[in-house]
């Protein structure tokens, strides 16, 4: 096992580039995908903050000239914003394929840190949806006059900011994993990402900046759990696949279906346990 471990740390493949350290000799380069990841996100959030008339309402109101007009269309692009199957399950399936796909240790333990850290950034950006006083999501905003497509419920999240997707980030963040992996997957797992979240603003769930935000959080977040240190962690996660191997896949299967649905069921026993604790019905819109 320290073979195995010792042999991986020093040939490992970073997410993006490697920067070298500042000092020379042999000190540990640096991934830049966290630094860019952090560029797009604060980018993305001046953008919101003090760009978005002038920059994303044009963008709105291009997309929502088809709502309501084409059956078909409002019919399409709803089913793929709210079925799993298309969505997260895409996804996951890919990563259950990477893993039976080697054997080998160094690129599991990259897969489940990889994994982890995309559902991270994840559960980042709803805490940030709830903290900060960005903006309303564009199917609540009653100036823009936005045309609400067939099959959306009007009242859907308005109880959340916009900023940043928290789709987004995870499925870009799963994307980034499957790239690093299998580039070419990732391109498609990339490709389809953008597809999904395109349609979501189409939805007047998101402004542009809230997707390319999440974008670059997936990077910050899945950049630094991309090296060495979780990696290791990792490893010792895979005795337990090794010593405990129905338990461990039987934790696996749960886990990473509640990824592929965004914890949904989490969240509503927990949405639901809160309301009880605050005295309202569990099973009331009070």
């Amino acid at each position: 096992m320290q073979t195995v471990v010792r042999d991986y740390l020093e040939t490992e493949t970073p997410l993006l580039p490697m920067t070298p350290a500042a000092s020379g000799g042999a000190a540990p380069s640096v991934s830049i995908s966290p630094i860019i990841g952090g560029i797009l996100f604060t980018g993305c959030g001046l953008v919101a903050a003090f760009r978005q008339q002038a920059w994303e309402l044009p963008v709105i109101h291009a997309l929502n000239a088809a709502s309501d007009r084409w059956a078909m269309l409002d019919y399409v692009v709803h089913t793929l914003t709210s079925c799993d199957l298309l969505q997260g399950a895409m996804f996951v399936s890919v990563a259950w394929y990477l893993w039976f796909d080697t054997a080998d240790d160094g690129v599991r333990a990259r897969l489940l840190t990889g994994i982890f850290a995309a559902s991270l950034a994840g559960v980042i950006s709803r805490l940030l949806q709830i903290v900060l006083p960005t903006h309303l999501r564009p199917l609540h905003a009653l100036a823009l006059d936005f045309v609400t497509p067939m099959g959306v419920e009007p009242d859907t999240l308005n109880h959340f900011n916009a900023f940043p997707s928290d789709h987004g980030a995870v499925f870009f963040g799963l994307a980034l994993v499957i790239f690093r992996m299998q580039p070419r997957l990732g391109l498609l797992a990339i490709f389809w990402a953008t597809v999904v979240d395109v349609g979501r603003i189409y939805e007047g769930y998101h402004y542009p900046s809230d997707v390319v935000g999440s974008i670059g959080l997936a990077l910050m977040v899945v950049g630094a759990f991309d090296n060495r240190w979780f990696t290791l962690l990792a490893h010792r996660l895979l005795v337990l696949e090794r010593t405990y191997r129905p338990t461990f896949y039987l934790v696996a299967f749960l886990l990473s279906y509640q990824i592929a649905t965004l914890f949904d069921d989490v969240r509503q026993i927990g949405h639901g346990f809160a309301r009880v604790v605050l005295h309202h019905g569990p099973f009331s819109g009070s």
